[in-house]
């Protein structure tokens, strides 16, 4: 009964050990848990500052060079058609592009097969930009290659 008793004791003391265990790693992990989000809200603030900033420094390139958000928007324009970046590069250099494959219309959702066209980027007399295939607007370009009305346009204005 003695042995009984003395085991019976023992294993009460574990038991409390491992509650105060228990209680210890909660403690613990309730700390942890504060400091990761001090941590987030801290890198979420400088994460925020920075975009302020960019911002800042983007709204004054803007205003300092009022083409460099038409090359932004037509580089943007090349991009989803499905010219490369090194294509688009030239295209906004006013370089002359050869290009074999499929081009891509935001506008009516659809590809066309372009085989061995030219691609050129063309600023008006207002700066604007604009994207011909074979020397023809590209939005008339697709509507030709699409069969759709002879509206003529002027391709994409930026």
């Amino acid at each position: 009964m003695n042995r009984l008793e003395k085991e019976n004791a023992q294993l009460h003391r574990e038991v409390e050990d491992l509650n105060d265990q228990i209680e210890r790693l909660h403690t613990d992990m309730q700390k942890l848990k504060d400091n990761h989000e001090r941590e987030l809200n801290r890198t979420n603030e400088q994460h925020q500052q920075e975009v302020r900033s960019q911002k800042r420094l983007l709204d004054k390139a803007y205003k300092w060079f009022p083409s460099f958000k038409r090359f932004l928007n037509m580089e943007r324009g090349c991009l989803d058609c499905g010219f490369s970046e090194v294509q688009t590069d030239k295209l906004l250099h006013g370089q002359t592009v050869n290009y074999s494959g499929w081009l891509h219309s935001n506008e009516y959702r659809r590809n066309a097969l372009a085989d061995n066209v030219t691609a050129q980027v063309i600023r008006d007399e207002k700066r604007n930009l604009f994207l011909h295939v074979n020397e023809t607007p590209i939005a008339q370009w697709f509507k030709e290659q699409f069969g759709i009305g002879q509206e003529q346009r002027r391709g994409f204005r930026v």
